[in-house]
């Protein structure tokens, strides 16, 4: 049996979702215009790819929460919620001849919320050839810097000029094989070794918080337990490095990992 998997574009209007969508449609199914709110209904297409199905489903563009009282607005947001549970992969459309709004924080927050994988595909570099290489460090500083629990490679392109309909199924093939992986707990615990190693937690009260065993209890989103004494009083900074550290030793890309920290004197149990 062929496996699936949901993917759905998301991003504000006018940033080139429909575009995105025809070119790994490989034709022009969805309507691709200026004016904003031209796709209200969810359009979508299966694709196979390898040996994979790959349900492709292009969004309207969502508004900021201020600005979407409108009825077209409001059944547009409705669709994309309703698909967005439904997805494994979102594909998070940016424009890269703009800054990041407020809309799109909102949007990627909503995406992470949800603990979905993403794929950060900034847009219109054609737009930006001058100022590219500058565009590509102000957006790998922002997501860096404000979403710990997460370790993206935003991908630069331009729907309309240079990117191939190869290319875009090859990087949602990479991360639903990515997905499937179990990390050993023996990995896990050598990532954990060289985290302690580097930064141990701070004391709290004259004693200092345990971190003694790591190990990956889920994969779809990915969850990790981590077992130790006096946990509760982990500072908000430290457990931010610690997911941080866990994301960049073990390469997880484009994937949120939720760490639990569990007071357990023995872990093993």
């Amino acid at each position: 049996m062929i496996a699936c998997l949901n993917v759905c574009i998301i991003g504000k209007p006018n940033v080139g979702k429909s575009t995105i969508f025809n070119k790994i449609a490989g034709s022009n199914i969805s309507k691709v215009s200026e004016i904003s709110g031209t796709t209200i209904y969810p359009i979508e297409l299966s694709e196979e790819f390898k040996d994979v199905k790959i349900n492709l489903i292009d969004l309207g563009g969502l508004k900021k929460k201020s600005k979407s009282h409108g009825k077209t607005q409001k059944l547009i947001t409705s669709e994309t919620l309703k698909k967005l549970k439904l997805s494994d992969v979102v594909l998070f459309i940016l424009d890269g001849s703009d800054e990041i709004t407020k809309n799109d924080k909102q949007l990627f927050r909503l995406i992470l919320n949800k603990l979905k994988n993403i794929i950060v595909i900034v847009n219109k570099t054609d737009l930006i050839k001058e100022n590219l290489k500058k565009k590509e460090k102000y957006f790998k500083y922002f997501f860096e810097k404000n979403f710990p629990n997460i370790l993206l490679k935003p991908i630069f392109i331009s729907a309309l000029k240079n990117v191939k309909r190869e290319f875009l199924l090859t990087k949602l093939y990479d991360i639903y094989n990515s997905s499937k992986k179990l990390i050993k707990n023996k990995d896990a615990n050598n990532v954990l070794k060289f985290i302690l190693s580097k930064h141990q937690p701070v004391f709290n009260k004259k004693s200092r918080p345990t971190i003694k065993f790591l190990r990956q209890v889920n994969s779809k989103p990915i969850i990790f337990k981590a077992f130790g004494n006096k946990l509760t009083s982990l500072s908000k900074d430290y457990k931010n490095y610690f997911v941080k550290q866990v994301l960049y030793q073990l390469k997880i890309y484009n994937q949120i990992i939720v760490i639990k920290f569990i007071n357990n004197k023995n872990p093993y149990n």
